[in-house]
């Protein structure tokens, strides 16, 4: 009978665990990307001074180590920007974002926990925009554009959650230039 009762709380235990684990993001739930997108994503990095990414499908900082989202935007261990592109470069599963003086098109996306993300964003009026989360695990996430410019950066999703992107130019934030990434 005591072994039954201990069997018991131990499930109870192993199945609460999971649960939490699940649902704060400790799981990684993503679906490894295919040798297909790896390999886009690869020359992707190749072609336009992107942060590479792994066979495993991580990102890769300057320095060859897996990219780090909580650090300095443009630090060695930050996901880095690409030089500017034009839009038969950008990867086939990107989220594709326009930002101008009326916001961000579309304002809200959905990714998965840890998947192989990239953002693009074109600035499609006169003014450069700096695209940016507040979240401080997400402040390496970050692209300047100039007018009418396009560049994007590629990153592992965050654990689960709503993250807030914004304009970080003075005074864009204010008027609008604002967004959310919903990671599941």
């Amino acid at each position: 009978m005591q072994a039954t009762a201990a069997g018991i709380i131990v499930a109870v235990v192993v199945v609460a665990v999971a649960v939490y684990l699940g649902f704060s993001g400790g799981f990684n739930t993503s679906v490894a990307p295919t040798q297909e997108e790896v390999q886009e994503q690869q020359k992707f990095a190749e072609d336009t001074g992107a942060s590479a990414v792994s066979e495993q499908g991580e990102v890769l900082n300057r320095i060859g180590e897996v990219a780090q989202n909580d650090v300095e935007p443009g630090s060695p261990e930050a996901p880095q920007q690409s030089n500017p592109i034009s839009e038969s470069q950008i990867p086939e599963k990107a989220v594709k974002l326009s930002v101008s003086a009326s916001g961000f098109v579309p304002a809200e996306f959905t990714v998965k926990a840890g998947e192989l993300l990239t953002i693009s964003i074109t600035s499609s009026d006169q003014w450069t925009h700096v695209f940016a989360f507040h979240d401080p695990s997400m402040s390496a996430v970050a692209v300047g554009v100039g007018p009418g410019e396009t560049r994007a950066i590629t990153f592992n999703a965050p654990k689960a959650g709503e993250y807030q992107f914004y304009c970080n130019v003075p005074g864009h934030e204010a008027r609008g230039e604002v967004g959310k990434m919903i990671v599941k």
